[in-house]
């Protein structure tokens, strides 16, 4: 892994690096869309169905498994869902964590299909 201050994410142990040109980020969210599994290297996948993996937290280095929503409450360190939090996660990281997340699902209940009317044919 790279060094990490305590403002910026480390993105570098989820990929093998620059040689794509697109960088681990936009790779990854074309694959998954949600932001959270940029701060996780998935390691490999459980079972045929589902969201499950196994994975390496980028910033504590642990290794676990579960879905996405382990994910979340591993990093945004939510207590009570049965899941160890990060005890490495600074809260500038937690913080940035949070305004992706809020911007992601933003996004996704705007692209969500809603009713749109059909032009009125006129008749003449």
């Amino acid at each position: 892994m790279t060094s990490q201050s305590g403002d910026e994410p480390n993105f570098a142990s989820s990929g093998s690096g620059s040689a794509s040109g697109s960088g681990s980020i936009s790779s990854k969210q074309n694959d998954n869309s949600s932001p959270l599994w940029n701060y996780v290297t998935k390691l490999e996948k459980r079972g045929a169905t589902g969201g499950t993996w196994n994975y390496q937290c980028n910033i504590c280095g642990e290794t676990r498994n579960g879905s996405y929503t382990r994910v979340k409450a591993h990093l945004l360190q939510i207590s009570g869902e049965g899941v160890a939090i990060c005890k490495k996660v600074t809260k500038s990281q937690k913080l940035e964590m949070l305004t992706l997340l809020e911007e992601w699902e933003k996004r996704k209940k705007q692209g969500a299909s809603r009713e749109v009317p059909l032009p009125s044919q006129c008749q003449s």
